[in-house]
């Protein structure tokens, strides 16, 4: 349905916007210093700008490729993407409107000390996961829209058995959702500072020249045991799917992932894992 115009686009993703899931990967601490109020969302990253000679220039995302970087540790992180058109108004001010949604895999490497979190996002082709199953969004994300009822889910794949790695959850349980969530992201991206392990958002966008559509994804969903303890291995699958319940049964969606193919009332991303070189 949408089409990504290679390069043109940005990529920023929602961290903290599930409650629990920055305790279970373990990056709670690195947002300690920052000095935010309430238990929403911590900030925004860019994983894919289109900045000459920057590293966030190479598009992440494949719809089944799985880069693994040799020596790293690798958890997939299951997530609904928006496809939004941005606008630019007086003051560096950003509009969005969500034109669409999809399955996406933010899959993170765990770092240490990582300076910022954009570095542990894009390592090249095949860092993140990006379901070609664009579903409609003609309402945004307004009361009643067509994403309220989705559900996601997340499975690992491993010598032909597929296990769950995060928790089904419901797309309208995160902590900020709606109409809020979309004014939340328009002030970050018109005002967010350097600050920690975040990144001066109005400069990156003006250095990439104002692009007029983002992929935004808006947070990771709670692990499984399983997910919080097991990384990505070469030959694994990992697959993310945000699917409507009233057309799909859950327990039908193991057997989906097997087949990797989206369906009526589903976004399906499955990749497949390999070792390389960062």
């Amino acid at each position: 349905m949408t089409k990504l115009v290679p390069g043109r686009w940005a990529g920023f993703g929602v961290v903290g916007n599930f409650a629990g899931h920055l305790e279970q990967a373990g990056e709670i601490k690195d947002f300690v210093s920052l000095k935010l109020q309430g238990d929403g969302p911590k900030g925004l990253f860019p994983f894919h700008l289109a900045i000459d000679g920057h590293f966030l220039s190479i598009d992440p995302t494949s719809s089944w490729d799985l880069a693994l970087p040799e020596g790293a540790q690798v958890q997939g992180e299951p997530e609904v993407a928006l496809y939004c058109e941005l606008s630019y108004g007086l003051d560096a001010c950003v509009n969005i409107k969500p034109l669409a949604f999809a399955a996406f895999d933010d899959a993170s490497i765990r770092r240490e000390g990582a300076p910022k979190i954009s570095v542990k996002k894009n390592w090249g082709t095949g860092s993140k996961g990006l379901s070609s199953n664009w579903i409609p969004l003609a309402d945004g994300l307004n009361a009643g829209a067509a994403i309220d009822g989705y559900r996601i889910a997340s499975f690992l794949g491993r010598e032909g058995v597929w296990s769950a790695y995060g928790i089904d959850s419901p797309i309208a349980g995160y902590t900020l959702y709606g109409p809020d969530l979309v004014e939340w992201i328009r002030q970050k991206l018109s005002s967010q500072k350097d600050q920690g392990p975040l990144e001066d958002l109005p400069q990156l966008l003006a250095l990439a020249n104002h692009p007029t559509h983002a992929v935004i994804t808006i947070g990771a969903t709670r692990y499984t045991p399983l997910g919080e303890t097991t990384f990505l291995q070469p030959g694994d699958r990992f697959a993310v799917a945000v699917y409507d319940p009233k057309q799909i049964d859950a327990a039908r969606l193991p057997a989906l992932c097997a087949k990797g193919e989206s369906c009526e009332g589903l976004s399906l991303v499955v990749r497949e894992a390999r070792r390389v070189r960062e």
